[in-house]
Order: C-alpha cells, then sequence, then structure tokens
C-alpha cells in the first residue's frame, strides 16, 4: 500500500515563501559598551528588516529583543523545517496584508553568561543604554523611521516590558511573549536544584571555568549546568556588586542553601509586577498606547501565571494591556507573533490593510 503526501496542506506558516522585503547587517561599534567589565565585543552585528516597498521613512519600528542566549541575527538566519522566523513571519504578514509595513531592527545584547536582561549592570555592562541611547536614535536617524515599538519572548519579553516601563517616551507600545514576571514563581523554584548543581562543582566559579571551556552535553534549560548558568546570569544583571565591577551576588546562600533576603529583594525590584506598584512605572504604564502580555498554559517556568497577575495589575492601574493564553509551552513562541505585531503596529498608527483577514 502507498500513501499520498497531501502536498496542497502545506502551508507558508510551516513552508515560508521568499521574502518580499530585505534585510541588510550593519556593522556597530559601541561607545557605551567600552570597558565592559567581562570584555565582551564592543563591535557587533545589526541586522535590520527593510519592507517590500523599500521606503522606510515614517514607518514605524520595531525592536526586536531575544530570548536568554540569543542574539538579534538569529532571527534573520534561514528558518528551519516546519518554522519560520519571526522576520519571516512579520514579512508575511506585511505582504498578505495583516500588518502594515514596518521596519524592525534586533540588537545583540548577548554576554559571556548568555543575556544582559536589557539592564545597565556593573557585572555585565550598560545594555540598556546600549538599546535605547545607541540603537534606536542611529536606526531612527539613519532610515528616518517614525514611533516606535518593542516585542520579544522570555528574557526579550522582559526586556521588551521593562524597557517600556523606563522609556515610555521612547517606545509607544510593547508585547512580551512568555517575558519574565512574578519573580516568586518562575525564579525561586530553580533556586533548589541550582544551589545542589553548584555545590557539587565546587562553586560557582568552578561550574562557569568548566562550562565556559568545554560545550556542555546535551545543552538546553534541563541541563543542570545550563540551569545553573542561566541563574547566575540572571544574577549579573539584578544583583551586581557595584563596589566590584564583573562580580554578582547569588540569591541564596552557598553554604545553607537559605534566601539571601536582601539580595533576593535587589531581584524583587526589577520584577515588572512590583515595578508597576511604584509611583514612577505606574505613570509610565498609563502613559503606553498599547502593552501585550501572554503566556503559554504549559509554560514550564509558569509565565503565563505571571503574565495574568500583571495583565491584571495594569488593568487596575488603568493602562491599555491586553493579557492572553494559549495552548503551549514555553518555546511555543513563533504563532505569537502573529498576533503581536498586527496590534502593536495598530497601536502605533499603522493599521493593517486587511485587518479582518487572517494570517496564513
Amino acid at each position: 500500500m502507498s500513501w499520498r503526501v497531501p502536498l496542497e496542506a502545506r502551508s507558508e506558516r510551516v513552508f515560508p515563501s521568499r521574502m518580499r522585503g530585505s534585510t541588510v547587517t550593519h556593522r556597530f561599534s559601541s561607545r557605551v559598551l567600552e570597558g565592559n567589565p567581562w570584555g565582551d565585543p564592543v563591535e557587533r552585528d545589526l541586522p535590520v528588516y527593510l519592507p517590500p516597498s523599500g521606503t522606510t521613512e515614517g514607518k514605524p519600528l520595531l525592536v526586536l529583543l531575544s530570548g536568554y542566549t540569543g542574539a538579534g541575527y538569529y532571527h534573520f538566519q534561514r528558518p528551519r523545517y516546519l518554522q519560520d522566523t519571526h522576520i519571516g513571519r512579520l514579512d508575511r504578514l506585511i505582504r498578505t496584508g495583516i500588518a502594515a509595513e514596518a521596519v524592525a531592527v534586533a540588537p545583540d545584547c548577548l554576554t559571556t553568561l548568555g543575556g544582559s536582561q536589557y539592564l545597565n549592570s556593573s557585572a555585565t555592562g550598560r545594555y540598556e543604554d546600549y538599546v535605547v541611547e545607541e540603537i534606536v536614535p542611529w536606526i531612527r536617524e539613519k532610515y528616518r523611521t517614525g514611533p516606535c515599538a518593542v516585542l520579544g519572548t522570555s528574557s526579550g519579553g522582559y526586556g521588551a516590558m521593562v524597557l517600556a516601563l523606563r522609556h515610555p517616551d521612547l517606545f509607544r507600545a510593547a508585547a512580551s511573549n512568555a517575558g519574565d514576571c512574578g519573580f516568586e514563581y518562575c525564579y525561586l523554584p530553580e533556586f533548589p536544584p541550582v544551589f545542589r548543581t553548584v555545590r557539587k562543582a565546587g562553586g560557582p566559579e568552578a561550574l562557569l571555568r568548566r562550562v565556559l571551556s568545554e560545550p556542555v552535553s546535551d545543552y538546553g534549560p534541563h541541563q543542570p549546568e545550563v540551569q545553573a548558568l542561566e541563574t547566575m546570569a540572571y544574577a549579573s544583571c539584578y544583583s551586581p556588586r557595584v563596589e566590584e565591577p564583573g562580580r554578582f551576588d547569588l540569591p541564596f546562600d552557598l553554604e545553607s542553601g537559605r534566601l539571601r533576603e536582601d539580595v533576593w529583594a535587589r531581584w524583587l525590584a526589577w520584577d515588572p509586577l512590583r515595578m508597576i506598584a511604584t509611583d514612577r512605572y505606574r505613570d509610565a504604564l498609563r502613559r503606553l498606547a498599547y502593552l501585550y502580555v501572554d503566556g503559554g498554559t504549559r509554560d514550564e517556568w509558569f509565565l503565563d501565571v505571571g503574565a495574568r497577575m500583571f495583565a491584571a495589575e495594569a488593568l487596575r492601574q488603568g493602562a491599555k494591556v491586553e493579557g492572553q493564553e494559549f495552548d503551549g509551552v514555553h518555546g511555543d513562541s513563533g504563532p505569537r507573533y502573529e498576533v503581536m505585531i498586527p496590534r502593536l503596529l495598530a497601536a502605533l498608527g499603522s493599521p493593517a490593510p486587511n485587518a479582518g483577514h487572517r494570517a496564513v
């Protein structure tokens, strides 16, 4: 017996067509990253997506932030089998009239420990300033773009929320897919296994020495050493030792495993849920034209719960926020961009030509 392959079932969402827009990669040399404590690159690739018309003046600018261990140029690589890239999705949404034309830029904020959370830190460097003071102004001037929004997944979603709250004059709208939020739920459960891993390795420096010198077998968030590396990366962003550049405090005691309340309090100050409970960020929240947050109901870090709590509090504060949940795990981010992008662009004053149609 033979079976026919149903070729008519092939969708552009799974088998992407050739892009109509174009991409260009600039080599950008940063001033604010000079002298960063870990000696991470100052000159980095800066990929930009240009819409099919080739016209950029006045077009909305989307700033796409990558998740932990991600860099901007990853979104511009060729799609994997049965998957599209975020830039590929943007191009398809524009081509099919689901979204208005836009320019997109994806900065590289990768660090030695895998991520910056898009914050300034005495341990990692000035990555918030890199995005806000260098990348976005440079792109806006070069391409004469219009209003700006920021979006991302996981740590990129976290960065989107925080940068929008800290710079509402620059970012008029933001979207977070499974962004870090509700730190007790997404981070605290990680601390006991990380404590065990760090102790077994002989301490943080011994573990990092091994991870940074040899490839990790079966690399992924389920791997104990990677889990520990990720927690240390967050610590470098949330609890740096200002008096000792390049160093940071872990949120638990390395002998007893007990939570270090003073360090944990420094982490919590960067929780978006707690940020919007303060006057400064509450006011910034209300100034945003639109804020989107979501999470999968099977997210391994319970970031659907974080998104739900954030949306509820933001609505209570009178913000223009939309919270959604979807049936998926943490890695099921791709299709969410087909929801986020058109809504962000509409909030920036660029509604979709075929707003009533569904993306294909």
